[in-house]
């Protein structure tokens, strides 16, 4: 894919709800995917990049 093809994908302004989804994770530095998966990255990388609710945890 050129980066000219590329460019006008992401500005598109017709985006469905999975352009929404990559949008949003993309901005927000957040992986996609099942637990396995998030696990690990989460390992391999040695950060937290789960996606969970803003908030102090529950006691």
């Amino acid at each position: 894919m050129s980066l000219e093809a590329y460019r006008q994908f992401v500005e598109q302004e017709d985006a469905s709800s999975s352009d929404e989804l990559i949008r949003a994770v993309i901005n927000s530095n957040k992986l996609t995917g099942g637990n396995k998966f998030v696990d690990e990255i989460e390992n391999r990388i040695g950060i937290r990049v789960e996606n969970r609710k803003p908030g102090r945890p529950g006691i």
